[in-house]
């Protein structure tokens, strides 16, 4: 039998659980690699967190088809098509829940040599990109892998663990959260229209998806934004301050409706001063594209032949903060947009778009 009462002890103090219940659950067979994660090992669990386990298979069985599985042994199982992805239940008498995934060694395989492309490719481009939803990347999992702790078949899971490259699953999960202008701009109409209280709702979003990416600068592989309060309370302790007023504005906002204009803008200051340390920060990061680099993606957007106009030069000027100290604050940027012209900066657009024609098109499904 396999025990891991002691590693949930030492890691939760949890230890009021029917073991064998547990492994009844998981339907193991000899070979498996069983994978314990989730918030119980990451450390951002509570003593009433679910049991997170990955089970990966040398090959496919009944296990993972509909007409197969063991269906009465569980509360619910998740499918897609015949394929049983996962399961779940709780434990009769501590109602804890036990969440199972059902992975093949190969599926794995083939889903990290999806991610190293998917990698290659961001490392490309400058906008936030999110239109890979449906790619063969699953990103939880990914994460999981990272830290997680194998129960069974230790020297199979480290044959795996070998492969996962952390530092490009930050970096993915950087590039899905950090650096969209539209959500800026819909703020801006807000704020033109007196619309305080969904500008507000829109600068809460832009906030937490730059902090997000700021914890995926420092190593984050986790993409949900439910324990980002737990990933920031991780960050280097000079880091304290700026996280604290992060968590305070973002958990209770402010205390009348009325203070609505006001916590707009100290949303942009907070996510002016994010900008600043992952300015600092991604050039310590192995994997992140330098700044110099990104400059050089957001250069080779731009052509000659685009329409030169206020909005390009707002959207570059609000992008290139991610790389660029010298560019005005978003406060000056809002001013300016509500205003309906050009933030004054720097950046030397014209300059970049010398000598380069339009692009033939492309899909481009991002933010």
């Amino acid at each position: 039998m396999i025990s891991f009462r002691a590693h949930l002890s030492a890691v939760s103090g949890m230890d009021d659980f029917d073991e064998e219940a547990v492994l009844a659950k998981i339907h193991l067979v000899d070979g498996d690699i069983l994978m314990l994660s989730g918030s119980l090992v990451d450390g951002s669990g509570t003593p009433s967190s679910d049991f997170d386990f990955c089970v990966m298979a040398q090959s496919k069985d009944g296990r993972f088809h509909r007409d197969t599985f063991p269906r009465e042994s569980h509360m619910r199982y998740y499918t897609s098509g015949d394929r049983v992805k996962a399961s779940f239940d709780y434990l009769p008498h501590s109602l804890l829940g036990v969440d199972v995934e059902y992975w093949t060694v190969q599926e794995i395989s083939d889903m990290l040599a999806a991610h190293a492309q998917l990698y290659a490719q961001l490392k490309g481009r400058a906008r936030k990109s999110s239109g890979f939803a449906a790619s063969a990347v699953d990103f939880r999992l990914l994460s999981r892998l990272t830290y997680g702790v194998p129960l069974t078949n230790p020297a199979g899971f480290e044959k795996i663990a070998s492969e996962v490259r952390p530092g490009e699953v930050a970096y993915t999960a950087f590039r899905t959260a950090v650096g969209s202008y539209p959500d800026f701009r819909d703020l801006a109409g807000m704020w033109a229209q007196d619309d305080y209280e969904s500008a507000l709702v829109a600068a809460r979003k832009l906030g937490t998806d730059t902090f997000r990416g700021l914890t995926h600068v420092y190593g984050n592989t986790n993409r949900n934004p439910k324990y980002l309060a737990r990933f920031l309370a991780r960050l280097p302790a000079p880091l304290a301050g700026l996280t604290a007023r992060f968590r305070r504005l973002h958990a209770y906002g402010p205390a009348d409706p009325g203070d609505a204009p006001d916590a707009v803008l100290e949303w942009l200051d907070l996510i002016d001063l994010a900008f600043a340390e992952i300015r600092r920060a991604r050039d310590e990061a192995e994997a992140f594209v330098g700044r110099q680099d990104f400059l050089g993606l957001l250069k080779s957007e731009l052509h000659q032949t685009m329409s030169w106009n206020a909005e390009l030069s707002n959207e570059y000027c609000f992008r290139a903060r991610e790389a660029e100290s010298g560019v005005p604050s978003l406060r000056e940027l809002l001013t300016a947009m509500t205003a309906r012209r050009a933030a004054e900066h720097r950046l030397p657009l014209r300059e970049w778009a010398a000598g380069r024609a339009a692009p033939a098109g492309e899909n481009n499904k991002s933010a």
